[in-house]
């Protein structure tokens, strides 16, 4: 939905600066800076209630293609990613609507979620230890937090691209094993900078072909830099031409979705979703992830550059 925050912060600032005006006006000026100043007010009240208005238009618009989505979801969704392999990556603190409506919908087309990651809030490194872990686990030299932060969102999304694409060489021209992969998630894990589940203890948790989805945000403020890790970890999960969706809740202030499709690098490899947590997003998450092999990542949503939905793969009518 669209935010009052900003419009009502302005016209209590305008009103507040009109009423000093008034006040001083009356006293030094008298009557005519008066009389000008409350047309002045009448003129933004007029203003305010033409946006207000245009707003609730806006809103209503939303719901009724929510409400359609809605409505068409089983349809165009049920069954539609059988036998697909997802990695799942979360991030701590998200709103829950888009986390859990992101595995229903997964689910519901018939996807196979085999490991979800959840990155912690712990990569806010708010000390020195923490990002001396860090350092060590990812075995970097880096004087930065934010470049450790964002070397070891390469190294997740480089790794995980290089098993699902099955290569026998990694991106820096090392072997990028099941083991290796692994023994990174669990000393990142071990450190609680992530959490890890799988589906089959047993199988690889970066199976081959696998696609990726990457699902958070909130309206409340981002546990580090959301944004900046996300897009690092996208431009490696989709660096070998994987399936990569990013998916995002509706009003999240962590820009996530906008990230990705105004990143030259990121946009130009995988998809977003800015209204993640309702039909409209979970629908549009399964078609991307369907998109025929070749054709180029969309941007869907409600924000600029997004349009509402992708196109049903032309074989499946």
């Amino acid at each position: 939905m669209i935010d009052f925050r900003y419009l009502l912060i302005t016209v209590v600032s305008i009103f507040l600066a009109l009423t000093v005006g008034i006040t001083l006006g009356a006293g030094f000026l008298g009557d005519p800076l008066s009389r000008d100043l409350k047309r002045r007010i009448e003129s933004v009240t007029g203003i305010v209630g033409d946006q207000r208005s245009e707003i609730g238009e806006l809103n209503d618009q939303i719901d009724e293609g929510g409400d359609w989505a809605q409505s068409i979801e089983p349809w165009v969704v049920d069954g539609r990613l059988a036998g697909r392999d997802i990695v799942l990556f979360t991030i701590d603190g998200s709103d829950g609507a888009v986390i859990d409506g992101t595995r229903e919908i997964l689910e519901l087309a018939d996807a196979d979620i085999v490991t979800e990651i959840n990155v912690r809030q712990k990569f806010a490194l708010p000390s020195e230890p923490e990002a001396t872990q860090l350092a060590t686990i990812v075995d970097s030299v880096a004087d930065e937090r934010r470049a450790l932060v964002g070397q070891t969102a390469d190294a997740l999304g480089e790794g995980a691209a290089s098993l699902a694409a099955d290569d026998a060489v990694g991106v820096d021209g090392t072997a990028v094993t099941d083991t290796e992969y692994d023994g990174l998630l669990r000393l990142l894990e071990e450190q609680d900078f992530i959490s890890t589940s799988q589906a089959d203890e047993e199988t690889a948790s970066i199976p081959p072909g696998a696609s990726f989805v990457v699902a958070g945000g909130n309206i409340s403020q981002e546990p580090f830099d959301t944004s900046a890790f996300v897009e690092r970890l996208t431009i490696g999960l989709a660096g070998r031409d994987l399936s990569v969706v990013v998916s995002e809740s509706t009003g999240s202030s962590w820009e996530l979705a906008r990230t990705i499709r105004e990143s030259g690098d990121a946009g130009a490899l995988a998809s977003s979703v800015d209204v993640g947590d309702n039909a409209r997003g979970r629908v549009a998450l399964v078609l991307a992830l369907d998109r025929n092999e070749g054709d180029p990542p969309g941007h869907f949503g409600i924000g600029d550059g997004t349009q509402p939905l992708p196109d049903p793969r032309p074989d499946d009518g």
